[in-house]
């Protein structure tokens, strides 16, 4: 009986000391540090800085600071008025980290910070997408990143231009096996501005990028799998992506 009591007493103390959190403002760990582990949860409670808009399913992709290139990917799916997490797994961005917002440029080796759609993807062959799908040739496929180049952040066939993207030979390589383009600096988000950056992308990798995300390819596979034009990526440190 004197257990019970004293359990029922550090209960009634612990049920105060929240009310007292509560009442002077401050936030349970518990609450505070949900959006840490899991941005699903951030997403329902309206947490997060950026809106899904109408997207079905949201990729974040969250570093702890800036210069950092390692970050959490994570997808949230829609359920009714809360989203679930479909998938996480470890992911790389640029190898100078993130970029603040709005401060991202050609060629500084930096991921943008912000929330993009995804309308269409490409590689070797596709994994059972809902995006519109591009299969790469063995030459010839070639992503814009001339500066002043009317092909500049756009898909293009014939000899790629030396700044540019040789998509082909990455994808033999192996990062562009399986890509879904982030629609960063391009249509249908925003018009595109030079220099401003370009071929922002989730593909295969396991090591920092040169601004894309990148992950293993069977997680890749399988969030493309579940992907719908219009979804949507956030991506950035946690203090830019959480309120």
């Amino acid at each position: 009986m004197r257990k019970c009591s004293a359990a029922m007493r550090i209960a009634a103390l612990s049920a105060a000391a929240g009310l007292v959190a509560m009442a002077v403002g401050i936030p349970r760990a518990s609450a505070r540090e949900s959006h840490v582990s899991d941005p699903c949860w951030a997403l329902s409670q309206g947490q997060t800085r950026y809106e899904p808009g109408g997207a079905r399913h949201v990729v974040f992709a969250v570093a702890a600071g800036y210069g950092t290139t390692e970050v959490t990917v994570t997808e949230c799916v829609r359920k009714g008025r809360f989203w679930k997490q479909f998938l996480t797994t470890l992911g790389h961005v640029g190898r100078n980290g993130y970029a603040e917002p709005g401060a991202k440029r050609e060629g500084d080796g930096k991921s943008p910070t912000g929330s993009y759609t995804m309308t269409e993807a490409f590689g070797e062959g596709d994994p059972g997408t809902w995006l519109p799908y591009r299969s790469l040739r063995a030459s010839g496929d070639c992503w814009g990143s001339t500066i002043g180049d009317s092909r500049y952040n756009r898909y293009y066939r014939g000899a790629c231009l030396p700044d540019d993207e040789n998509l082909s030979q990455l994808m033999q390589r192996g990062p562009y096996k399986q890509s879904v383009v982030v629609n960063y600096n391009r249509p249908p988000d925003s018009p595109i501005v030079h220099g401003a950056g370009s071929a922002i992308f989730m593909h295969i990798g396991s090591g920092p990028t040169a601004g894309c995300v990148a992950m293993a390819r069977p997680e890749l596979e399988s969030i493309m799998r579940t992907l719908l034009p219009g979804d949507r990526i956030m991506m950035g440190t946690r203090q830019a992506l959480f309120r």
